[in-house]
């Protein structure tokens, strides 16, 4: 089973019209954005295929008393009330569904006023909650990102790392590496097109610098440097297919892990690079974008392997024709010019009685050649004995 992240403000989430649904979003909700809504009866509608699904989302230091409630199939199958808080805190689990079986499900929010005198004075922007991603389980990724958060089980870490808690990373989990210890390291396996990294420096202070190699399955390490809380990398165009990413901590930093998105799109095929666009080691660096820009992929040129092997498999094949078609020719030019088989004459070793043929026109012994016999007939053939 794989988890896939779908965004609040992703099309396939449908919120009624016209309601009181508002779009906003700070960092650090996902991809800076969050629906939110004081209107009773607004609803936010998801199709997902799996077997469950969670809601998350910021809950905000207001005094709303509305609350959220979830249907499945159009079954209620449960609600979130939020409690007060000071600050306003993110990445929040609002609710978890029951396990179904893995079919086309129908998840239905609705906002449900628990006081209905108060929710008409609140203002949206003031509302106690914002939804901020749903996450749910499935066996279909195919067109789908997949998140692999940092507390899944299949990141795999050296002992020099530390999970904690923290509202400002995705399902409010984290790994920090030890900053004293070079070489700490996470590794990861997944299946899909491509894959990026989201953490920041776990390094006190202003500076917040931090340094960091990554390679994907056997290609040469790349290194990461940045400042700022984003995507810290992305693989680009990856060949479809499992891989493997492994990141390492260089030079005494810290490094902090929010989570890995991984895209399975079987619309974009790999394009092995060419001659001209290799890159050469002292450009192997790859540097982190904040818009999520595709960086340079280390990926082996499956393509161009492949088809080497069969351009060679062709030439292999016609050499063996050529050779053919000459040991043919020369077998026959040292065959005689006639094959057919020299005829012995079929009148070798006959002894001729005569050596003229004479045409006999009367019965008369004195006429007729010596050498024939009486008892034979008047003939105007030879006789061979």
């Amino acid at each position: 089973m794989s988890l896939v992240l779908i965004d609040d403000s992703d099309t396939v989430v449908k919120y009624n019209t016209p309601g009181g649904w508002i779009e906003d979003g700070i960092f650090p909700e996902f991809n800076q954005t969050a629906h939110a809504s004081a209107t009773p009866g607004d609803t936010a509608t998801l199709v997902f295929e799996g077997t469950s699904i969670s809601v998350y989302g910021s809950q905000a230091p207001s005094g709303g008393e509305s609350r959220l409630k979830f249907f499945v199939d159009g079954a209620d199958v449960g609600s979130y009330q939020p409690v007060p808080v000071t600050d306003a805190t993110h990445n929040q689990l609002f609710w978890t569904s029951p396990i179904f079986d893995e079919a086309s499900h129908t998840l239905v929010v609705t906002v449900d006023p628990s006081d209905t005198s108060s929710s008409q004075q609140e203002s949206p922007l003031k509302r106690a909650f914002w939804l901020d991603y749903f996450i749910y389980q499935t066996t279909s990724t195919v067109g789908k990102t997949v998140v692999i958060d940092d507390n899944d089980p299949s990141v795999t870490y050296s002992p020099k790392w530390t999970p904690n808690q923290s509202d400002a990373r995705l399902e409010s989990t984290r790994h920090v590496s030890n900053s004293q210890l070079d070489g700490a390291w996470a590794a990861v396996s997944f299946n899909g097109t491509g894959i990026s990294l989201f953490g920041s420096s776990g390094s006190p202070g202003p500076d917040q610098e931090f340094k960091a190699s990554v390679a994907i399955d056997e290609s040469q390490a790349g290194t990461i440097s940045q400042t700022n809380e984003n995507q810290l990398f992305d693989s680009g165009v990856l060949p479809p297919g499992p891989h493997t990413i492994n990141v390492t901590v260089l030079d005494g930093h810290s490094l902090v892990i929010d989570y890995f998105l991984v895209k399975n799109d079987p619309e974009i095929p790999f394009v092995a690079p060419t001659a001209g666009s290799s890159t050469s080691a002292s450009e192997s660096t790859i540097a982190p974008s904040p818009l999520g820009t595709t960086q340079v992929s280390k990926a082996p040129p499956i393509a161009a392997i492949v088809g080497g092997v069969v351009g060679g498999l062709v030439l292999l094949l016609l050499l063996l024709v050529a050779a053919l078609m000459w040991r043919r020719r020369a077998r026959r030019s040292n065959q005689p010019a006639s094959s057919y088989p020299v005829m012995s004459d079929p009148w070798a070793g006959k002894r001729i009685s005569v050596t003229s043929m004479t045409t006999l026109t009367e019965d008369n012994e004195s006429q007729r050649p010596k050498n024939f016999g009486k008892q034979r007939p008047p003939s105007r053939y030879m006789y061979y004995e």
